[in-house]
């Protein structure tokens, strides 16, 4: 059933909120409900991970604290824009290494937010729990939660767009309020129309950057050989140290097999976080690869048999998005394994002749070392009321970038 934006609640302009709208709208719970034929026709034209398959295997393998919605929108009832939503209760435990840091006047932030949590967010003085509508995906980053077909008014779609966030909100109130809608992560090009947001008290900000090498090289060898000489020497170095480690690529049937030892792994390098959105079920590698194959990339290292690390990966049209990891840390220092995961993702996109390698966020620094570079990215927030903007204040400042020093590995090319 279609419901049509006929008044835009909330919007600033009281001349706006009553003009009336072409749009309607229809939200779905689970991808079997969605009328796929309308999403895909939209779906062509968005991200890789707005496909169906993509979010069927998310869906049926959610991390315990996330639920999904899904909407589509139609002008004049064709459909021109959907939107990909999750909702993420957050406990305590979410919030990692936060709740031990102290503000500038030397408060503890997990005191800060005891003293300010009410009934709706709080469910004992050492466990809390808050809930964020998200539009967008928060296990990937970039442009993943909303497209629109050619030629469509983009800020008139996000209007329809905040109309679709508020009754979301509304069927959500019998599981617990919402505290805040995020709507994420939008690069610059994009925030010509997102501003629209703006209209509806959303508030924008910058998160970390989505570290980005662009590949044009055609072999890994020539990759290293336009390095300088302090960086090539680097490479070879680190590269050197890992090479006894052996790299299978496993089957779905072989990641099934090692999920206790893989999710060992996982757990070490998310717990590491010092803010958790969604911790991913065990099965969740195993049926990705299941279900998208070659489109999903599981690499184990092994040494003497032993699994010491892992990266995942998805091969798309254009680009490697490089996704979770896990490590052995001890051996990581020994071997340098985070590097040398991070040139096999250098070296899989070059394989693959993409035109960029997504590294993602986290290690900036790091990432800029192998080539990668810096992609702002904006997030825009709603606080459903002043309660939640002071709750959610320290964890928004913790999301926003770091100071780092960009790396440029490559010779200087004069012109």
């Amino acid at each position: 059933m279609l419901i049509s934006c006929n008044k835009i609640p909330n919007k600033k302009s009281s001349v706006a909120r009553k003009q009336p709208s072409n749009f309607a709208f229809a939200i779905y719970d689970s991808v079997s409900m969605i009328n796929k034929e309308h999403w895909m026709e939209v779906a062509q034209y968005g991200s890789e991970f707005l496909q169906l398959d993509y979010l069927s295997v998310f869906e049926s393998n959610p991390p315990k604290n996330v639920r999904f919605h899904y909407a589509l929108i139609y002008e004049h009832k064709k459909p021109v824009a959907l939107a990909y939503f999750q909702v993420i209760d957050f406990s305590s435990e979410s919030f990692g290494s936060i709740m031990e840091q102290r503000d500038g006047d030397g408060c503890c932030v997990a005191d800060y937010i005891k003293k300010h949590i009410k009934s709706h967010l709080l469910r004992s003085a050492d466990h809390f729990n808050m809930r964020l509508l998200i539009c967008g995906n928060a296990c990937i980053s970039g442009e993943h939660g909303f497209a629109t077909i050619p030629g469509i008014n983009k800020s008139e779609a996000l209007d329809a767009l905040a109309d679709v966030i508020y009754r979301i909100s509304r069927s959500e109130k019998l599981r617990g309020k919402i505290a805040a809608v995020l709507v994420k992560d939008f690069y610059r090009d994009s925030l010509s129309y997102t501003r629209e947001l703006e209209e509806f008290k959303y508030h924008d900000f910058l998160v970390e950057p989505n570290m980005i090498v662009a590949i044009k090289w055609q072999t890994f060898d020539t990759y290293l050989d336009t390095m300088s000489k302090k960086y090539r020497s680097r490479a070879k170095s680190i590269i050197k140290k890992s090479a006894a480690v052996e790299r299978r690529s496993l089957t779905h049937e072989e990641i099934k097999k090692a999920a206790k030892e893989i999710d060992r792994l996982y757990l070490n390098v998310h717990l590491k976080a010092k803010f958790r959105m969604a911790t991913l079920e065990p099965g969740y590698f195993e049926n990705m690869k299941k279900v998208l194959g070659d489109k999903f990339n599981f690499v184990g290292y092994y040494s003497q048999g032993k699994l010491l690390a892992f990266r995942t990966s998805f091969v798309l049209n254009t680009s490697i998005e490089a996704h979770f990891i896990g490590l052995d840390y001890e051996q990581n220092k020994e071997l340098e394994l985070y590097q040398n995961i991070l040139y096999d993702y250098v070296h899989e996109a070059i394989y693959h002749q993409v035109e960029e390698l997504h590294l993602g966020r986290t290690a900036s620094e790091i990432k800029s070392n192998v080539g990668a570079e810096a992609h702002e990215l904006t997030c825009y927030i709603r606080h459903r009321n002043p309660l939640s903007n002071r709750i959610i204040k320290p964890f928004i400042d913790y999301l926003k970038p770091s100071e780092w020093t960009p790396r440029n590995p490559f010779k200087e090319i004069s012109i």
